[in-house]
Parts: structure tokens; C-alpha cells; sequence
């Protein structure tokens, strides 16, 4: 009965942020949550999951929207490694609105059945958010905790160092920021294996605290098959200190398919 009254509730948050949310459309990804297939098949020594998001129409609205997503994890009894990727690109009426690449790899050592450190490196770029390009290492301590009911809940603390360059302008910034994150994924009792997952991030300079990156993402997830699922992403980020002429606010949803693979 807890586990219905969870899953409940995760709906009725899931639904109050996809009401919220709708009323703007921008994409962004300033901050990415790195853990959409952390907890999948936990007794898979190899994940990979792949996501297509596409939509278009023709005639008197002309647009095209496309995103592909792919999540590999590669485990072993102390140690996994992970690798994430993304790319959209969007048109409407024959000009470009959207033209994102990330590419994300994480190590996690295991110290305790709970806790561990990890490292990551990752890379962007966002034309429509004028970013150039930004490039990123860190480093920090997590820790896990699992349910009885299988929900989970995941906590990581650290720090990164990250270079960035913005279109049109000639230098590139370097900064320090601390990197917090929660994240918690709770099963809902329904007729097909169901989940609902909430993540947060925050990642302030260490210099100046008031120059502050966060995002926060909701996804509901419904497994088709095996290897098929559905799941409906609404994400929601905030840079305090943006460059001229960038909305210091942005949201992103998306809903489609996901192919996951493992062994």
C-alpha cells in the first residue's frame, strides 16, 4: 500500500510539473543529468540504452525535431564505467532553432556497498545558447541507498574545473564550481513495470556562490517489453549569471523510445 501511495504521488508532481513547464518550450542543457540508466538492470555487467525523440509536421506548420540519446554503463563488482551522448537538431520553417552535442564518461569506484568516489569528463556545445564549446573535469564522493520497495536514492558532493567559450567572443573563461546533485527514482504499482524519477543539480563558483547553475529533471518511465520502454522527460535549468542576450531560465520536454540492450 506505501508503494501506491508513492506512486501517486509522484504523479501528481509529474503532472503538476509537466502543467508548469509546458508554458515554455526553449531547449537547453547547460547542466545534464548523467543518471537517466544508472539504476537500470543493476545485475547487468553491460547496459546500453538508446532514445530517439523526433517530430515534425508539414504544410502550413513546417518543422522537423530530432534527438538521439544513447547511455552505455559497463560493470564489475567494485567499478562501472559510463558513457553518455546526445544530439538534436531542430528546424521550423526551413531555419535551424536547436543544435546540441554532449558527450559525458564517468568512473565510479565502489568504497563501502553504499558510497564511492568518482571522475568525469565531459564536452558540449549549444549553438542556440551561444556556447562554442565548454570542456569539463571533476571529481567527488557519492552515496547510495536502496528501498525496500526498490526506490532508490543516489547523493553526490564534489568540485569541477570547467573551460568555456562563447560565440562571438574571442577569450575563453575558466571557473572552479562546487557540483551537488540528489537523485531518486520510486517504482509506481501499475499494471506494467512503471517508474518515477526526480534529479537535482546544483553547481556554484567556489569564488562567488551567487554565480550559481542548477536543474532540476523529472522523467516517468513505462516499460513496453524487455527491451522497449517509454518514458516522458520534463527538465528545468537556471544560470544566474548568463551571457548577454540567453534566457537565464529554460525549460525542456520530450517523450519517446528507448531500446535498451544488456547482458
Amino acid at each position: 500500500m506505501l508503494k501506491l501511495e508513492r506512486g501517486q504521488s509522484a504523479m501528481a508532481a509529474f503532472m503538476l510539473l509537466m502543467a508548469i513547464f509546458s508554458l515554455n518550450p526553449a531547449l537547453t542543457w547547460a547542466i545534464v543529468d548523467v543518471h537517466d540508466q544508472y539504476y537500470a538492470a543493476p545485475e547487468a555487467e553491460v547496459l546500453s540504452a538508446w532514445s530517439f525523440d523526433f517530430s515534425g509536421a508539414s504544410g502550413n506548420d513546417a518543422r522537423q525535431d530530432f534527438a538521439i540519446e544513447t547511455h552505455n554503463l559497463w560493470r564489475s563488482e567494485q567499478r562501472t564505467w559510463m558513457l553518455i551522448g546526445r544530439y538534436a537538431r531542430a528546424d521550423s520553417g526551413g531555419s535551424d532553432t536547436a543544435d546540441n552535442r554532449f558527450l559525458h564518461a564517468r568512473f565510479v569506484n565502489g568504497l563501502t556497498e553504499r558510497s564511492g568516489i568518482e571522475a568525469f569528463l565531459q564536452t558540449q556545445q549549444d549553438r542556440f545558447q551561444k556556447l562554442d564549446r565548454r570542456h569539463l573535469i571533476g571529481a567527488g564522493y557519492r552515496f547510495e541507498r536502496q528501498g525496500d520497495d526498490e526506490s532508490r536514492l543516489l547523493f553526490g558532493l564534489g568540485g569541477l574545473a570547467e573551460r568555456e567559450r562563447y560565440v562571438g567572443l574571442k577569450t575563453t573563461e575558466s571557473n572552479y564550481r562546487a557540483n551537488l546533485y540528489m537523485t531518486a527514482e520510486i517504482p509506481v504499482a501499475l499494471a506494467v513495470p512503471t517508474s518515477f524519477s526526480l534529479s537535482g543539480y546544483l553547481q556554484p563558483k567556489f569564488d562567488d556562490f551567487g554565480d550559481l547553475r542548477s536543474i532540476a529533471v523529472a522523467r516517468f518511465k513505462t516499460q513496453l517489453t524487455d527491451a522497449l520502454a517509454l518514458d516522458i522527460t520534463v527538465a528545468i535549468d537556471h544560470d544566474s549569471n548568463p551571457i548577454s542576450g540567453v534566457d537565464a531560465q529554460n525549460v525542456r520536454y520530450s517523450s519517446g523510445i528507448t531500446y535498451t540492450f544488456q547482458r
